[in-house]
């Protein structure tokens, strides 16, 4: 009998040789003592989409094919894709064989996974956008809708993964936060909420007691115009008096028309859940001024700072919630060096103790972050001076500023 080596000598440039060690040899097999180190050789081809695989066990006396597994791949994956190395992990298979005169079975774990070889999976039919604004003091959330499918669409639940089985006891109502001005009796009101022409919108909750929720827009009856293949509904938004992330994150189950004639085709969904995507990625763009940016005095006394800040003008949110982070110092700062300072806050004046350490300027760092409702951040910093050596009488007025000539 040829040994491993020689069997498998023409393939082992296209295929992996698998080494199996003895630690893997069934338990209470007789001839434990006796059992080689086997090889089992992996050879791959790909037939109508499906992956087969096949694994030969080799011994000295003989070699047996153990196992052929199939894995389904997406319909989309090319046939002609190349198979690089494997590694072995996690999927069942039995092996059965005669070495020795014995018969034994062994059961390991086998997972088939192509290096490189993950199929992008195709794109939903449907994709659901969000993006989210202030509005004084509230945040409103505004959802856009595309149908890329040939059904129709007569409802969106934002807030609502099923998971795409059929087990709704795995269904996750994601939002946590109601609708400004909500109330059980008469529901999300008019001013909080906008819905396209023949629509309406409400809470769906798992129970009368849930603290979650979704919210779904859906039409009004048989005659509501629905969203259309190869159309984009635009007109839906939700006001809340505090924000909720989930309504930014989660994922929206759609409903397609079953009494339509695209949906009464066969393999056509009645539901389908799809992740939410961002449709503001860009951070808000803040300029910060501090007035004065430099101070002096010659008894270390408190100068009042104020700030001022100015926003790039953003195609979705205008009104970026700004905060102020912090107030450092190229040299150590005592904790009443400064006063004033609301961090988290939109605090715009600050007092700072016109006093320095060494024969060096003291340079306050002041640094606030700008947030808009979709969630993105940006920082900006400004600097105040306290200059070493006094300036001159001309440039100083009664309270401590200094004219910066």
């Amino acid at each position: 009998m040829n040994p491993p080596e020689a069997l498998c000598a023409e393939n082992t440039s296209r295929f992996p040789l698998v080494k199996i060690s003895r630690t893997n040899k069934p338990k209470g097999f007789a001839g434990q003592d006796k059992l080689p180190v086997c090889y089992g050789l992996l050879t791959m081809d790909m037939n109508e989409g499906t992956l087969h695989a096949r694994l030969v066990w080799t011994a000295a006396t003989d070699a047996h094919i153990i196992h052929e597994c199939q894995q389904r791949k997406k319909a989309n994956m090319k046939q002609s894709m190349a198979i690089p190395v494997l590694r072995l992990t996690c999927l069942t298979w039995k092996l059965i064989g005669k070495t020795f005169g014995l018969t034994f079975g062994l059961a390991f774990g086998l997972t088939l996974a192509a290096a490189g070889m993950a199929a992008e999976p195709p794109a939903p039919p449907v994709k659901v956008g969000v993006y989210a604004k202030h509005a004084g003091n509230k945040i409103v959330y505004y959802y856009r809708v595309v149908n890329k499918s040939p059904q129709d669409i007569t409802a969106v639940a934002i807030g609502y993964d099923t998971g795409n089985d059929e087990y709704p006891g795995n269904d996750a109502w994601e939002l946590t936060e109601l609708p400004s001005g909500w109330n059980i009796k008469f529901g999300i009101p008019s001013t909080s909420s906008n819905s396209p022409t023949g629509w309406r919108v409400g809470i769906t909750t798992p129970g009368e007691e849930s603290k979650t929720h979704a919210i779904n827009w859906e039409i009004i009856n048989d005659k509501s115009p629905v969203l259309a293949a190869g159309q984009s509904l635009a007109r839906m938004s939700i006001a809340l008096d505090k924000a909720d992330i989930n309504y930014l994150i989660g994922h929206a189950l759609v409903t397609f028309s079953d009494g339509s004639a695209a949906a009464g085709t066969k393999g056509s969904p009645v539901y389908l859940t799809v992740p939410i995507e961002p449709l503001d990625t860009s951070p808000p763009t803040l300029t910060v001024t501090l007035t004065p940016n430099t101070i002096w005095s010659e008894d270390n006394k408190y100068i009042p700072v104020n700030v001022t800040f100015a926003t790039k003008e953003d195609d979705y949110d205008n009104l970026p919630e700004i905060k102020l982070e912090s107030i450092t110092a190229n040299e150590p700062l005592e904790p009443d060096d400064i006063l004033d300072a609301s961090y988290g806050l939109d605090d715009r004046y600050l007092r700072l103790r016109s006093g320095h350490n060494d024969s060096a300027d003291r340079i306050y760092t002041v640094t606030y972050s700008a947030t808009d409702a979709s969630g993105n951040q940006s920082f900006a910093s400004a600097t105040v001076t306290v200059p070493a050596t006094a300036p001159a009488p001309q440039d100083q007025d009664e309270t401590g500023k200094i004219e910066v000539k």
